[in-house]
């Protein structure tokens, strides 16, 4: 496919540098002979869309070196998904486990948690449906209940942990299941009373290893901070550790 040698192109030129929507355009014209814009959005496109090129400012990018990071569920998190999704196919939600913390944390998590975030209206229905269904094999609560009487479940090795799904949370949709993002993985980690075993050090130490493995969609990340907490001490806490800088990301 010519867009290859179009992302060929880019890397000999631009490799580990910034370029322009204008030095683009100049290579697509080398190697297409065509001065289309349609086909010069075309490959821009399908070059972003497939993490070969990223965005870093107003008609800016740059080569993509990370893997972008894809949530990987296990078997009992997919029976959950697929039974609230017959129950309730109408509603948003999502289904993720904090053990994907443990690639990124000091400290390895020995208890991890089933995390079930759903629309407001429908937690205690989610709940009473799970409770159904994963009883005998979980115990399942609500993430108020878990804040408010935490010492009680300190041990448990097998929790459900049902809690409001921020409706324009940044999630990920295929095959007509929506996955965590690490965007907001990252975000709730910061905000939420729930994961208040992440913060301090902790917190730093995570957000400095996912950024040094995946490509982060920096923007998505600030739009929904802006969504869930002060946005200024939280551009504090992200400058603090001069990830912006050392990434070359923009807001």
């Amino acid at each position: 496919m010519k867009y290859i040698k179009v992302s060929e192109e880019l890397n000999k030129r631009f490799k580990n540098n910034i370029f322009e929507r204008e030095d683009f355009k100049k290579i697509v014209k080398e190697i297409y002979n065509t001065k289309n814009e349609k086909t010069f959005r075309n490959i821009l496109g399908i070059l972003k869309r497939n993490n070969i090129i990223k965005e870093v400012d107003k008609d800016k990018y740059i080569i993509a070196t990370k893997e972008v990071y894809k949530y990987k569920e296990n078997d009992i998190e997919n029976k959950i998904y697929n039974l609230i999704q017959k129950e309730y196919s109408k509603i948003n939600f999502t289904v993720w486990n904090t053990e994907l913390l443990n690639e990124f944390t000091l400290h390895y998590a020995v208890n991890n948690y089933i995390i079930v975030e759903v629309e407001k209206i429908a937690i205690e229905l989610v709940v009473n449906l799970l409770k159904e269904h994963f009883g005998k094999k979980f115990t399942v609560i609500t993430s108020k209940i878990l804040n408010e009487n935490r010492g009680l479940f300190l041990n448990e090795e097998k929790l459900i942990i049902v809690k409001q799904l921020i409706l324009k949370s940044p999630l990920e949709k295929l095959e007509n299941k929506k996955y965590i993002t690490i965007e907001k993985v990252m975000v709730d980690l910061y905000v939420d009373k729930l994961y208040i075993s992440y913060q301090g050090k902790e917190l730093e130490n995570i957000y400095q290893n996912i950024f040094e493995k995946y490509d982060i969609n920096f923007k998505k990340v600030i739009k929904y901070a802006s969504l869930r907490t002060n946005i200024d001490k939280y551009k504090e806490f992200i400058y603090k550790l001069d990830i912006p800088k050392k990434y070359k990301l923009k807001e």
